[in-house]
C-alpha cells in the first residue's frame, strides 16, 4: 500500500502518526512516517500499524511480506 493509504487507514481508526509513535516510545511521528514511506524498515511500526488497522502485513507491506501462494498438501 502507498503511504497515504496507510495513513488514511490509521485515521479511520482514530489514530495519528504521533499516537503510534508515543505507543511505541519512538522519538516522534517522523519515525513512523519514515517507516510507512519505506525510507527505513521497522518491524515494530509495521506490526503495530497492522494491529491498529486490521490489515495484514502482507497487504500493507508486500515488498517485505510477500503473500505465500504455495498450497500445503
Amino acid at each position: 500500500m502507498e503511504y497515504i493509504d496507510i495513513k488514511y487507514a490509521l485515521a479511520k481508526k482514530g489514530y495519528t502518526l504521533t499516537m503510534v509513535a508515543k505507543e511505541l516510545d519512538l522519538y516522534g511521528p517522523q519515525s513512523v512516517q519514515q517507516a510507512l514511506a519505506r525510507k527505513y524498515i521497522s518491524a515494530r511500526v509495521e506490526e503495530r500499524v497492522s494491529e491498529i488497522t486490521g490489515i495484514p502485513l502482507e497487504a500493507l507491506f508486500p515488498d517485505c511480506y510477500p503473500i505465500n501462494t504455495r498450497r500445503s498438501a
